[in-house]
């Protein structure tokens, strides 16, 4: 089921992304939901951080594609 992105759990998700906060499932599971199954990519994720929030978007991008290579070697 796609997911629309304009919703507070999508922000709630982005601010917990680049704050640190969410663990490696968290991650991965919101991924899924905001972006994989509407065909977006790891990049959608950092323009949303870059242009819809006042967030640095290394740290969440990093964090993002950290978790996504955890999961693929579980």
């Amino acid at each position: 089921m796609m997911q629309n992105r304009a919703t507070e759990d999508h922000k709630l998700w982005l601010f917990d992304l680049a704050h640190g906060n969410l663990s490696d499932s968290e991650i991965v599971r919101g991924f899924v939901k905001y972006y994989a199954l509407n065909g977006l990519t790891v990049g959608n994720v950092q323009d949303d951080i870059i242009f819809k929030t006042h967030y640095e978007p290394e740290t969440a991008v990093l964090s993002l594609r950290t978790a996504l290579e955890q999961f693929i070697e579980d």
